[in-house]
Formats: structure tokens, C-alpha cells, sequence
């Protein structure tokens, strides 16, 4: 939602870190063109709308917490290569989507040189590294259903066999918090629903098995982490949407048309900020819920309004 105090995301562009920045044009920018491959990209901003006419158009429709959501993914996969040798691999960013994990869909550069480097244990500062799935820790990114793809993996879940469509990695680093999972799919031509990479909201990674050069998992944060990315059960809260949500209702059931000052107040400071704080990744989305807690507590102070 923009509106008088609101400009959107364009004055906040040139803030992005330039590798960012730069994948994001390119991907509008070949979009536009009408360039092989990039018919889906940045497919967000062009849902039931016109094409958008420059990035910052592009980004305002993808609204706060998408944008959040990608430089929280370029954030993470700068943190495990900060020479960006993995983020030079993405071509075009596709959609973005948030819930029980959150990421985009994407075009790989090389995919056989991805996934050399993948395998390279690639390690960042303070430990990070990646590692692959096990078979089962990368079902549910294989094509069909997840119980035709539990059978039709059974004998290489028993062999340690490969996954049949896509090969994931997993982020090593924190058993239990936020964690990049990156996924590359085996066929040619590319399934588009293949390739990906998203946040999973609570890592099961224990550690990895240096004999395999798998990841290990701990059972119950599995479990845990499982219902959460599969049904949203537990998912975080996304306070840019839930601030904007709860403007958006009161105004909706306000009878006077005019909010108390308090209110507007808060309004007007939240619309000055949310892009800038949208744009700044993790550390945005941290400021931005004590933004939301602000914003409860001046809620039950002015009662249902």
C-alpha cells in the first residue's frame, strides 16, 4: 500500500548492495526485452498490472516484505561467499514468495559450474559453510507429490542414492534459526519449479558427515522444521505486512473517516520508513518489529477504533 507520505522503493534502489542491484535490473531489463528464459522474471510486479516502467516500480510491487525477503537471500549467500562466486551464478531472479519459508525462484548462469562450487564446502566467515541434502533431506523438492516421491526414492533413501530431479544445499551454520537452502534442478530443459532459493525459518542441520559430505539432521528439530516449511505451522511473523494489515483494517472499520493524531502519526512515520528498513535485509526486519510491537501497544491504547 503507498500513498502521499509513501514513494515506494525507487528512492531506496541505489541503497542495494550493487551485485543485488544489478541482478535485479538485469532481470527486469531482459524481461522487457522479451530475452529467451526471461519470461518469468520478477514475475511478482507484473501480476494484473501493467509491465513496470523501472526497477523501483518493480520493487513497490513486490511490496516490503518481498524485497525484505531477497536481500535477507543475497545477505545470507554473501555471509557464505563473500568473494559472491555463488550469486554471480544467478541470472534472473523469478518470483518471490513468503510463508513457511521464504525465497525466489531463479535462471542459474552455469548450473554445472554451481554446483562445483556447491560441492567446493564453500566457507564464509564464522564457520559458514554448505553442504547437501541426504536424499530425504531433499524430498521435498522433487517434482510430483511428496508420497510418490517418498516411494519412488525409497531405494536410494536405503543406498544412499541421489535425488531423482533437483539437488539441494543446506546452510551449516546454527542449528535452529534462519538458514539458506539452495536448490538445483537435473533436467534439460529446466523445470521452472526446480530452481530455487529460500530461507528456511529454523535450520535442521546439525552438522554435516564428512565421510558422505552430507548434512546431518537433529530428529525433532526435523520434525519441527518440516510442519513449518510444508504447512506454515509456527512461521514467523512478517512485520511489514502485519503493520500494513492493521493500518489497513482500521481505516476500513473507522466511522468518523479520520483516525485519531496518535494514529496518523504513527502512520506517517511508518510509511517513511518501511522502505528504507525493507531494503536493509535482517537488520530491517528486526527493526521492523519493534516497529509492530509499537504498533500493538498503540493499538490497545486507543482501544478498537
Amino acid at each position: 500500500m503507498t500513498g502521499p507520505l509513501d514513494a515506494g522503493a525507487g528512492p531506496h534502489v541505489a541503497g542495494l548492495e550493487a551485485p543485488l542491484r544489478e541482478a535485479l535490473e538485469r532481470s527486469l531489463a531482459d524481461r522487457l526485452a522479451g530475452r529467451p528464459g526471461a519470461e518469468l522474471n520478477l514475475d511478482n510486479a507484473f501480476w494484473g498490472a501493467p509491465p513496470p516502467r523501472d526497477l523501483g516500480e518493480a520493487l513497490t510491487r513486490l511490496g516490503p516484505t518481498g524485497v525484505n525477503v531477497v536481500v535477507r537471500v543475497f545477505e545470507h549467500i554473501r555471509d557464505i561467499d563473500p568473494a559472491l562466486g555463488l550469486w554471480a551464478q544467478i541470472r534472473y531472479l523469478r518470483n518471490v514468495w513468503h510463508g513457511g519459508s521464504a525465497g525466489f525462484k531463479v535462471v542459474y548462469a552455469e548450473p554445472a559450474a554451481l554446483r562445483e562450487r556447491l560441492d567446493g564446502h564453500v566457507a564464509g566467515p564464522g564457520g559458514r559453510r554448505l553442504a547437501r541434502d541426504t536424499v530425504l533431506g531433499a524430498i521435498e523438492h522433487q517434482r510430483g507429490t511428496l508420497l510418490r516421491s517418498l516411494a519412488s526414492h525409497l531405494a536410494a533413501m536405503l543406498r544412499g542414492g541421489e535425488p531423482r530431479d533437483a539437488d539441494t544445499w543446506r546452510e551449516v551454520h546454527r542449528t535452529d534459526e534462519e538458514a539458506l537452502h539452495l536448490c538445483v534442478g537435473k533436467h534439460e530443459p529446466r523445470p521452472p519449479e526446480l530452481d530455487d532459493i529460500h530461507l528456511d525459518w529454523r535450520s535442521p542441520v546439525v552438522g554435516v558427515d564428512e565421510a558422505t559430505r552430507r548434512c546431518r539432521y537433529g530428529f525433532v528439530i526435523s520434525l519441527v522444521h518440516w510442519s513449518q516449511a510444508r504447512f506454515g505451522l509456527g512461521a514467523p511473523v512478517f512485520p511489514f505486512q502485519d503493520i500494513d494489515d492493521r493500518i489497513a483494517a482500521r481505516s476500513a472499520r473507522s466511522s468518523s473517516g479520520r483516525a485519531p493524531a496518535e494514529w496518523e502519526v504513527f502512520v506517517a512515520r511508518w510509511r517513511d520508513a518501511r522502505w528504507r528498513l525493507a531494503t536493509r535485509g535482517g537488520e530491517g526486519a528486526a527493526e521492523a518489529l519493534r516497529w509492530r510491537r509499537e504498533c500493538e501497544a498503540l493499538e490497545a491504547a486507543l482501544g478498537a477504533g
